[in-house]
This record gives structure tokens, C-alpha cells and sequence, in this order.
């Protein structure tokens, strides 16, 4: 597939909207010959059928798993539903034998939206990825629920983005990471090291405490004062 045909372009542009988080990602699999995508979390299938339509260009492949069965989403000879939690590996790699054996272009986590299960994921499928794919991660950013007042939502969105970026942190010689904000926020961990490299292990960075951060106003007012 030519990427500069015009019914392509103008297809391509009319799916992936300009500035949107899937032409984000869409765009960093253009120049990949074959393109190997591994989806986490389905459930409406919109970036799911978005995914496997350029698949289809691409003579690429779109794996995905969801915890519930949505394998009628849609049905293309270059898409494979697995029904399982993301985090039971072995039995994922195991149904998705290109993954296991030659890496993803393009992992998409969107499954469960909690901390915990997000640093899991990373730290579980970093290795796959091949060397300059991407890890993309969705929901990163709380302000819509601030707008609202949610608080539990505020807390949980600020949780993840902070295991996202601790990942990071960690893992600073193996990949770069940049946040895009708008769409409740989308990370992308672009890897520099080889296909099948781990993650480093976590190791706890310093970090002030949160009551400090809380008191630093009123703790500036009193140094002035003293200063004066």
C-alpha cells in the first residue's frame, strides 16, 4: 500500500481525525513493514475497527484481548480476539504466537484503568516491543473529572499517571516518554532498547512527602518573615 495514494490519505484522514490520540498512534505505524498491533481492552471496538481497517492497508495484524467477549466487534482475516485478563501472559502469548516469537510494532493498553494494573502491563509486555515501537497508554489525565468534582475518578486517573511515569523513570536508558494531553490524556513509551529486552526492576526514587506539598505555602510565608 502506497501511504501517499489520495484515496488512502484521504480514508486515512477521515478515520484518524488530525490531533486525535488514534492518529497519534496511527501515524507511528506508517513506515512499518507489516505492522504487528497488540490491543488491551476492546469493549465498543472503536479503536479496535480504527486499528484493524489499517491493518488491512498494511498487511499488518491486530491482536486483542478483553477480559469479556467481543469477538463479534467485528470479523477481518487480520484480527484475533482472545478472551482473557491482559495479565495472564502465558496464556496470552501463547494464543498470539507472532508477539511471543517476533515482537509488536504497537501495544495499546486500555483495558482496567487502575495503577496497579497498568504497571503490571508495562512491566510484563515492555520486553515485546520491538526496538522503536511504542507502548501507548490511555487515560492518563483527570481533568474532566476534576470538572466534576469526582473525586474517587481524580484520584484513581492521578495514580496511573504517576505509575506511568515512575515506570519511566526507571527505565530512562530504555525508552522515551512523552504525554499527550486532550481525550482524558494518552502516554506513549517510544523503545529505544532491542526487542525482548526487560524492563529494569522497580527500584524506589525519592520522592518529597505529600504533607509537605500540602504545607509549602504556608511554610514560604513563615521563611519570608524570618527572612525579613
Amino acid at each position: 500500500m502506497n501511504i501517499k495514494n489520495t484515496d488512502f490519505k484521504k480514508e486515512y484522514e477521515n478515520i484518524f481525525q488530525q490531533g486525535s490520540h488514534l492518529r497519534i498512534m496511527a501515524d507511528s505505524l506508517l513506515e512499518k513493514e507489516n505492522p504487528c498491533i497488540l490491543e488491551c481492552g476492546v469493549e465498543r471496538g472503536s479503536s479496535t475497527k480504527a486499528f484493524v481497517w489499517l491493518a488491512e492497508k498494511l498487511n499488518g495484524h491486530v491482536y486483542s484481548i478483553d477480559i469479556d467477549n467481543c469477538s463479534k466487534v467485528l470479523s477481518s482475516k487480520n484480527w484475533t480476539f482472545l478472551q482473557s485478563d491482559d495479565c495472564e501472559i502465558d496464556f496470552v502469548l501463547g494464543a498470539f504466537k507472532e508477539v511471543k516469537e517476533k515482537g509488536a510494532d504497537l501495544i495499546y493498553i486500555d483495558s482496567y484503568h487502575e495503577n496497579l494494573h497498568v504497571e503490571k502491563l508495562l512491566n510484563l509486555y515492555f520486553e515485546y516491543v520491538k526496538k522503536d515501537g511504542s507502548i501507548f497508554v490511555d487515560d492518563l489525565d483527570n481533568i474532566a473529572f476534576r470538572k466534576k468534582k469526582d473525586i474517587w475518578n481524580s484520584i484513581v486517573y492521578d495514580l496511573t499517571d504517576d505509575a506511568v511515569k515512575e515506570f519511566y523513570y526507571n527505565n530512562l536508558e530504555k525508552t522515551t516518554y512523552t504525554k499527550h494531553f486532550g481525550e482524558n490524556g494518552l502516554g506513549n513509551f517510544y523503545k529505544t532498547a532491542k526487542l525482548f529486552e526487560k524492563p529494569n526492576l522497580k527500584k524506589k526514587i525519592w520522592n518529597y512527602n505529600i504533607i509537605i506539598k500540602i504545607l509549602y505555602p504556608y511554610l514560604r510565608k513563615i521563611k519570608k518573615l524570618i527572612k525579613v
